[in-house]
């Protein structure tokens, strides 16, 4: 019989990309645990993770996302959805202007907890930032973020052609050795 694993989301998707890679039995639970305020996504993964842990009593998944730009110092970092909230792809956009150095990486983070401790595993793309607006396809970041290697945003790409080269998905397949490690 597979171990249960909870993952802390309310992403019906994301529950589904975690079982279509690692293989696991994965469960989605929505709670409202405290979000620590950190640029790095490693940070905020670990914190959730503990809280979520210390709240159900089993082991856990959680994730956190984050985009570092070059220019601004590594800003939004993992407060990337407080400024997409606020500011709108075009915001970052707009903050940008004319800059030059465009680099960015996006990078997520799994953050798992159990009775043994927390342990984090990440997934980093490198690209550039768009001087507009492109793509129909994703969200958040998406229609701005093109990944190094590619001429076209994430919001260009098909699901399937973004799930291919996803930092999630990077992050997920660290997980699922080190899970599969611990038998």
């Amino acid at each position: 019989m597979k171990k249960e694993i909870l993952f802390i989301t309310g992403n019906t998707k994301k529950v589904e990309e975690v079982k279509s890679i690692t293989g696991l039995e994965v469960l989605a639970k929505n709670l409202d645990i405290p979000e620590i305020q950190s640029l790095s996504v490693e940070e905020v993964a670990e914190a959730k993770a503990l809280s979520a842990f210390k709240l159900v009593g089993a082991p856990v998944i959680v994730d956190d996302t984050g985009m570092s730009i070059d220019s601004l110092n590594g800003l939004p970092g993992a407060l990337v959805a407080w400024f997409l909230d606020n500011l709108k792809p075009e915001g970052i956009l707009k903050i940008l202007g004319d800059e030059k150095n465009r680099k960015a990486s996006v990078c997520t983070c799994i953050g798992y907890a159990d009775e043994s401790g927390v342990y984090t595993f990440t997934g980093t793309i490198k690209g550039e930032v768009s001087k507009s607006f492109r793509g129909e396809n994703g969200f958040g970041y998406d229609p701005i973020f093109i990944p190094e290697g590619y001429d076209k945003t994430y919001a260009e790409m098909t699901s399937d052609e973004k799930n291919e080269i996803s930092m999630r998905k990077i992050a997920l397949l660290k997980f699922k050795e080190f899970m599969e490690s611990r038998g």
